[in-house]
């Protein structure tokens, strides 16, 4: 049974693989899963054991390369408005290591899919983040059940998409930084608690 589950999580991540490699190099629309399985040298039929649809590759690629910031520790030292630019940058950093390609799939994806499920693993990690701000007493309560989530990464996917539309005239990390001076303060101040206050 060990050797199977080995067998079967070698097997999908050789898919999310060639399915990273190929949009990459080629679009997402020109990638066939035919393309897909003779790059990871697997049988046709052995894709949908494990995605039921090729879009459902994109999902997985996003929580792949979103997992080391989707548990992201706050630093206590830091205030609310540190730990969320840092959580921020981190999330953009991410996307632009990524390269454009898969970054516009992230994006069609996110507009396109029935469930919303990009978008809303995106802001449940970012709410987490929101909890632990409140748990140490940086937030108030009503942060994680505000529009704050929305609100941010509205904005990210704003930049994300200037960034994709000309990604050789924006800086995806440098634009989020330049954001997080100029307006993270003012959005984050009707929930950010002063220190020594209590909830």
């Amino acid at each position: 049974m060990g050797r199977r589950e080995d067998k079967a999580r070698l097997t999908r991540a050789k898919l999310l693989q060639a399915a990273e490699r190929l949009i990459v190099e080629h679009g997402y629309e020109k990638v066939t899963v035919t393309d897909l399985v003779e790059a990871s040298g697997i049988a046709k039929g052995t894709f949908y054991n494990y995605f039921s649809r090729k879009e459902d590759l994109i999902l997985e690629l996003s929580k792949q390369h979103f997992a080391s910031i989707a548990h992201q520790e706050i630093d206590l030292g830091q205030t609310a408005t540190e730990n969320i630019q840092q959580y921020l940058v981190n999330f953009m950093t991410v996307i632009a290591q990524a390269q454009v390609e898969l970054a516009r799939q992230w994006l069609r994806y996110v507009a396109v899919a029935e469930q919303q499920a990009k978008w809303q693993f995106d802001t449940r990690s970012l709410k987490r983040l929101f909890q632990q701000l409140e748990q140490a007493g940086k937030l108030t309560a009503t942060s994680v059940n505000s529009d704050l989530a929305d609100a941010l990464l509205t904005q990210m996917y704003g930049l994300i998409l200037l960034w994709c539309m000309s990604p050789t005239e924006h800086d995806l990390v440098t634009a989020t930084q330049q954001f997080c001076m100029q307006h993270l303060e003012d959005l984050i101040a009707p929930y950010q608690l002063a220190a020594g206050s209590t909830k």
